[in-house]
Protein backbone atom coordinates (compact mmCIF):
# COMPACT_ATOMS: atom_id res chain seq x y z
CA UNK A 1 0.00 0.00 0.00
CA UNK A 2 2.94 2.27 -1.11
CA UNK A 3 1.67 6.07 -0.83
CA UNK A 4 -1.49 5.55 0.65
CA UNK A 5 -3.95 6.81 2.89
CA UNK A 6 -3.48 4.13 5.72
CA UNK A 7 0.43 4.54 5.69
CA UNK A 8 0.26 7.86 6.36
CA UNK A 9 -1.77 7.60 9.45
CA UNK A 10 -0.91 6.54 12.77
CA UNK A 11 -2.44 3.18 14.01
CA UNK A 12 -4.11 1.94 17.27
CA UNK A 13 -2.00 -1.09 18.84
CA UNK A 14 -4.39 -3.85 17.41
CA UNK A 15 -3.55 -2.51 13.99
CA UNK A 16 -6.35 -0.48 13.31
CA UNK A 17 -7.47 2.98 12.53
CA UNK A 18 -8.37 5.53 15.21
CA UNK A 19 -12.05 6.61 14.75
CA UNK A 20 -11.04 9.98 13.64
CA UNK A 21 -8.77 8.58 11.01
CA UNK A 22 -11.29 6.11 9.64
CA UNK A 23 -13.60 9.37 9.10
CA UNK A 24 -10.12 11.08 7.78
CA UNK A 25 -10.34 7.30 4.90
CA UNK A 26 -13.97 7.28 4.16
CA UNK A 27 -13.90 11.32 3.40
CA UNK A 28 -10.76 10.27 0.95
CA UNK A 29 -13.31 8.02 -0.73
CA UNK A 30 -15.78 10.53 -1.23
CA UNK A 31 -13.52 12.90 -2.53
CA UNK A 32 -12.51 10.67 -5.30
CA UNK A 33 -15.78 9.48 -6.25
CA UNK A 34 -16.55 13.10 -6.96
CA UNK A 35 -13.39 14.46 -9.02
CA UNK A 36 -11.13 11.58 -8.79
CA UNK A 37 -9.56 9.17 -11.31
CA UNK A 38 -12.11 6.67 -12.13
CA UNK A 39 -10.96 3.19 -12.94
CA UNK A 40 -13.53 0.10 -13.80
CA UNK A 41 -12.47 -3.00 -12.29
CA UNK A 42 -13.91 -5.87 -14.31
CA UNK A 43 -13.37 -9.14 -12.09
CA UNK A 44 -15.69 -11.92 -10.99
CA UNK A 45 -13.62 -12.33 -7.44
CA UNK A 46 -14.63 -10.42 -4.77
CA UNK A 47 -13.33 -6.67 -4.16
CA UNK A 48 -10.55 -6.13 -2.62
CA UNK A 49 -11.30 -3.27 -0.04
CA UNK A 50 -7.43 -3.05 0.72
CA UNK A 51 -6.72 -2.01 -2.68
CA UNK A 52 -9.93 0.36 -2.47
CA UNK A 53 -8.62 1.87 0.41
CA UNK A 54 -4.76 2.53 -1.16
CA UNK A 55 -5.85 3.86 -4.17
CA UNK A 56 -8.32 6.53 -3.06
CA UNK A 57 -4.78 7.58 -1.20
CA UNK A 58 -3.44 8.12 -4.62
CA UNK A 59 -6.79 9.90 -5.57
CA UNK A 60 -8.33 7.22 -7.78
CA UNK A 61 -11.63 5.86 -7.47
CA UNK A 62 -12.19 2.07 -8.25
CA UNK A 63 -15.75 1.06 -9.53
CA UNK A 64 -15.86 -2.87 -9.55
CA UNK A 65 -18.21 -4.98 -11.38
CA UNK A 66 -18.25 -8.97 -11.41
CA UNK A 67 -19.35 -9.21 -15.12
CA UNK A 68 -18.68 -7.85 -18.65
CA UNK A 69 -22.62 -7.34 -18.82
CA UNK A 70 -22.67 -4.94 -15.36
CA UNK A 71 -18.96 -3.47 -16.97
CA UNK A 72 -20.87 -2.26 -19.78
CA UNK A 73 -23.50 0.11 -17.75
CA UNK A 74 -20.56 1.17 -15.43
CA UNK A 75 -18.97 2.25 -18.41
CA UNK A 76 -21.45 4.13 -19.91
CA UNK A 77 -22.28 5.71 -16.18
CA UNK A 78 -19.00 6.63 -15.31
CA UNK A 79 -16.81 7.05 -18.55
CA UNK A 80 -13.42 6.05 -16.79
CA UNK A 81 -10.54 6.55 -18.54
CA UNK A 82 -8.78 3.36 -17.61
CA UNK A 83 -10.18 -0.34 -17.25
CA UNK A 84 -9.10 -3.74 -15.85
CA UNK A 85 -10.60 -6.58 -17.34
CA UNK A 86 -10.16 -10.17 -16.13
CA UNK A 87 -9.99 -13.45 -18.50
CA UNK A 88 -12.14 -15.36 -17.53
CA UNK A 89 -15.56 -12.35 -16.69
CA UNK A 90 -18.54 -13.71 -16.74
CA UNK A 91 -21.61 -12.44 -19.16
CA UNK A 92 -20.39 -11.00 -22.69
CA UNK A 93 -16.79 -12.68 -23.53
CA UNK A 94 -14.39 -10.29 -22.49
CA UNK A 95 -12.40 -9.81 -25.90
CA UNK A 96 -15.81 -8.85 -27.34
CA UNK A 97 -16.08 -6.37 -24.24
CA UNK A 98 -12.80 -4.91 -24.65
CA UNK A 99 -13.77 -4.41 -28.72
CA UNK A 100 -16.98 -2.83 -27.77
CA UNK A 101 -16.10 -0.05 -25.51
CA UNK A 102 -13.06 0.98 -27.75
CA UNK A 103 -15.50 1.62 -30.46
CA UNK A 104 -17.26 4.23 -27.97
CA UNK A 105 -13.85 5.75 -26.45
CA UNK A 106 -10.10 5.46 -26.01
CA UNK A 107 -9.73 4.34 -22.17
CA UNK A 108 -6.46 2.57 -21.34
CA UNK A 109 -7.24 -1.52 -20.83
CA UNK A 110 -5.43 -3.48 -19.12
CA UNK A 111 -5.74 -7.42 -18.74
CA UNK A 112 -5.33 -9.19 -15.95
CA UNK A 113 -5.39 -12.58 -14.88
CA UNK A 114 -3.60 -15.13 -12.91
CA UNK A 115 -0.86 -16.18 -15.34
CA UNK A 116 0.52 -13.94 -18.84
CA UNK A 117 1.32 -17.29 -20.69
CA UNK A 118 -2.59 -17.91 -20.76
CA UNK A 119 -3.89 -18.07 -24.22
CA UNK A 120 -6.76 -15.79 -23.23
CA UNK A 121 -4.06 -13.24 -21.97
CA UNK A 122 -2.71 -12.89 -25.25
CA UNK A 123 -6.57 -12.49 -27.10
CA UNK A 124 -6.68 -9.41 -24.89
CA UNK A 125 -3.56 -7.83 -25.49
CA UNK A 126 -4.42 -8.21 -29.40
CA UNK A 127 -7.98 -6.61 -29.23
CA UNK A 128 -6.44 -3.27 -27.15
CA UNK A 129 -5.67 -4.01 -24.13
CA UNK A 130 -2.04 -2.14 -23.53
CA UNK A 131 -0.98 -3.23 -20.27
CA UNK A 132 -0.69 -6.87 -18.10
CA UNK A 133 -1.76 -7.14 -14.42
CA UNK A 134 -0.97 -10.20 -12.07
CA UNK A 135 -4.00 -11.37 -9.90
CA UNK A 136 -4.78 -10.81 -7.04
CA UNK A 137 -4.06 -7.39 -7.30
CA UNK A 138 -1.81 -5.35 -5.52
CA UNK A 139 -2.21 -1.45 -4.98
CA UNK A 140 1.33 -0.45 -5.91
CA UNK A 141 1.23 -3.02 -8.95
CA UNK A 142 -1.83 -1.34 -10.12
CA UNK A 143 -0.17 2.16 -9.33
CA UNK A 144 2.87 1.23 -11.29
CA UNK A 145 0.64 0.42 -14.31
CA UNK A 146 -1.20 3.70 -14.18
CA UNK A 147 1.47 6.09 -13.55
CA UNK A 148 2.98 4.60 -17.10
CA UNK A 149 -0.73 5.40 -18.64
CA UNK A 150 -1.68 7.81 -21.36
CA UNK A 151 -3.74 9.12 -18.70
CA UNK A 152 -1.45 10.71 -15.19
CA UNK A 153 -3.59 9.38 -12.26
CA UNK A 154 -0.88 10.66 -10.10
CA UNK A 155 -2.24 14.69 -9.24
CA UNK A 156 -5.66 13.33 -8.37
CA UNK A 157 -4.52 12.88 -4.39
CA UNK A 158 -2.71 16.55 -4.40
CA UNK A 159 -4.56 20.01 -4.96
CA UNK A 160 -2.55 23.52 -5.99
CA UNK A 161 -3.91 26.87 -6.35
CA UNK A 162 -1.03 29.44 -6.32
CA UNK A 163 0.74 28.87 -3.34
CA UNK A 164 -1.92 27.04 -1.95
CA UNK A 165 -1.08 23.24 -1.72
CA UNK A 166 -3.19 20.87 -0.14
CA UNK A 167 -2.24 17.03 -0.04
CA UNK A 168 -4.78 14.50 0.33
CA UNK A 169 -2.69 10.79 1.24
CA UNK A 170 -0.63 13.03 3.89
CA UNK A 171 -3.55 14.90 5.36
CA UNK A 172 -1.76 18.27 4.64
CA UNK A 173 -1.91 21.91 3.47
CA UNK A 174 0.73 24.36 2.62
CA UNK A 175 0.84 27.97 1.62
CA UNK A 176 4.22 28.98 -0.10
CA UNK A 177 5.95 25.33 1.07
CA UNK A 178 4.86 26.61 4.25
CA UNK A 179 2.63 24.36 6.11
CA UNK A 180 0.09 25.48 7.72
CA UNK A 181 -1.73 24.41 11.15
CA UNK A 182 -3.59 20.76 10.70
CA UNK A 183 -7.19 22.33 9.95
CA UNK A 184 -10.13 19.47 11.73
CA UNK A 185 -11.65 17.21 9.04
CA UNK A 186 -14.91 19.15 7.86
CA UNK A 187 -12.82 22.33 6.94
CA UNK A 188 -10.15 20.13 4.72
CA UNK A 189 -12.64 18.76 3.07
CA UNK A 190 -14.18 22.23 2.87
CA UNK A 191 -11.27 23.17 1.44
CA UNK A 192 -10.62 20.76 -0.72
CA UNK A 193 -13.98 21.03 -2.65
CA UNK A 194 -13.37 24.89 -2.91
CA UNK A 195 -9.85 24.16 -4.43
CA UNK A 196 -10.94 21.81 -7.12
CA UNK A 197 -13.36 24.45 -8.62
CA UNK A 198 -11.42 27.50 -7.71
CA UNK A 199 -11.68 30.26 -9.01
CA UNK A 200 -15.31 29.00 -9.74
CA UNK A 201 -18.74 29.00 -7.43
CA UNK A 202 -19.11 25.72 -5.54
CA UNK A 203 -22.92 25.16 -5.43
CA UNK A 204 -24.40 24.40 -1.50
CA UNK A 205 -25.70 20.80 -3.05
CA UNK A 206 -22.10 19.86 -4.29
CA UNK A 207 -20.28 20.71 -0.77
CA UNK A 208 -23.09 19.15 0.71
CA UNK A 209 -22.10 15.93 -1.01
CA UNK A 210 -18.65 16.32 -1.23
CA UNK A 211 -18.87 16.90 3.06
CA UNK A 212 -21.49 14.27 3.73
CA UNK A 213 -21.66 12.33 0.83
CA UNK A 214 -24.82 10.15 1.07
CA UNK A 215 -25.58 11.86 4.11
CA UNK A 216 -26.05 15.26 3.26
CA UNK A 217 -29.77 15.52 3.42
CA UNK A 218 -29.40 15.99 7.01
CA UNK A 219 -27.59 19.00 6.97
CA UNK A 220 -28.60 22.15 5.57
CA UNK A 221 -26.56 25.64 4.20
CA UNK A 222 -26.35 27.17 7.74
CA UNK A 223 -24.07 24.22 8.53
CA UNK A 224 -22.03 24.89 5.48
CA UNK A 225 -21.81 28.93 6.73
CA UNK A 226 -20.86 27.46 10.00
CA UNK A 227 -17.61 25.50 8.88
CA UNK A 228 -16.85 28.77 6.21
CA UNK A 229 -16.61 30.91 9.20
CA UNK A 230 -14.22 28.47 10.89
CA UNK A 231 -12.38 27.87 8.03
CA UNK A 232 -12.00 31.04 7.02
CA UNK A 233 -10.37 32.30 10.19
CA UNK A 234 -7.89 29.00 10.47
CA UNK A 235 -6.49 30.12 6.47
CA UNK A 236 -5.65 33.11 8.73
CA UNK A 237 -5.67 35.39 5.49
CA UNK A 238 -3.71 33.67 3.09
CA UNK A 239 -7.01 33.00 1.04
CA UNK A 240 -10.45 34.45 1.20
CA UNK A 241 -13.59 32.52 1.05
CA UNK A 242 -16.56 34.22 -0.39
CA UNK A 243 -20.40 33.80 -0.36
CA UNK A 244 -22.36 34.53 -3.65
CA UNK A 245 -25.65 34.52 -2.50
CA UNK A 246 -28.30 32.16 -3.98
CA UNK A 247 -25.26 30.06 -5.61
CA UNK A 248 -22.70 29.12 -3.51
CA UNK A 249 -19.00 29.72 -1.84
CA UNK A 250 -15.83 30.95 -4.04
CA UNK A 251 -12.23 30.39 -3.31
CA UNK A 252 -9.38 33.46 -3.84
CA UNK A 253 -6.08 32.56 -3.45
CA UNK A 254 -3.80 35.21 -2.21
CA UNK A 255 -0.41 35.67 -4.71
Amino acid sequence: MTGSLRRALPTAPDGSLPARHRAMQHASHRWVEVAGADVLVVDPDAEQPELRDAMAGHGVHLTWVSSTTDALVAYGRTEPRTVVVAVGTPGLAPVDFVTAIRRHGAPYVIASGDSLTDPAAGVLLVAGACAWLPRPYAAADLWDVLATSPYATEGHGRVVVGPLELDAAAYRVAFAGRRLPDLPLKEFELLRALMLRCPDVVSDADLLAALWGTDAGTHGTRTIAMHVTRLRTRLGGVAAVRRVRGRGYALTVED
